[in-house]
C-alpha cells in the first residue's frame, strides 16, 4: 500500500517563495542604497550633456531611475513575502496566495526581479502553490 506523504500545507512552494521574495527585498534594498548614497555624488566631468539639461543633472536623473527601480523591488518583494506567510499561516486561501505570488513575482522583474532568481523563483513557488493538493485523508 501506498500512504499519502502531503502536508497541511505546500512546504516547497512557500520555501520557494520566501527564499525569492528575501532576494527581492535585498535586491531593492540594495539599490535605493545605491541611489541616495553613491550615485548623487558621482560627477561626470567629460560627459556632454544635452543643451536643456545643466551639467549636474544627469546624477540625479540616474539616481530617481535607480531609485524607483528598487522600490518597485521593495515594494513587489514585501508583497510576494507576505504572500508566502499567509501561505503557511492560512493555506485554505492557497489559491489566492499562490495567484499572488505568482504575479507579483513576475511584476518584480521591474525591480530586477531579486537578481532575476528571486524572481524565478517566486515564479516556480506560484505554480506549485496552485498545483498543490491538500491531503484528502
Amino acid at each position: 500500500m501506498m500512504e499519502n506523504k502531503t502536508s497541511a500545507y505546500p512546504k516547497a512552494a512557500s520555501a520557494l517563495a520566501l527564499t525569492g521574495s528575501v532576494l527581492m527585498v535585498l535586491c531593492g534594498t540594495i539599490l535605493v542604497w545605491v541611489s541616495t548614497a553613491i550615485l548623487p555624488h558621482i560627477t561626470f566631468p567629460h560627459l556632454s550633456t544635452p543643451p536643456h539639461l545643466a551639467p549636474g543633472s544627469i546624477p540625479a536623473i540616474a539616481s530617481g531611475v535607480v531609485g524607483g527601480i528598487g522600490l518597485f523591488g521593495l515594494v513587489f518583494g514585501a508583497v510576494v513575502l507576505a504572500s508566502a506567510l499567509l501561505l503557511v499561516a492560512v493555506p485554505a486561501q492557497r489559491t489566492t496566495w499562490g495567484v499572488l505570488i505568482l504575479v507579483f513575482s513576475a511584476l518584480s522583474f521591474l525591480g530586477l526581479g531579486g537578481f532575476v532568481v528571486g524572481a524565478i523563483l517566486g515564479i516556480v513557488a506560484g505554480v506549485l502553490t496552485l498545483r498543490w493538493k491538500p491531503s484528502t485523508a
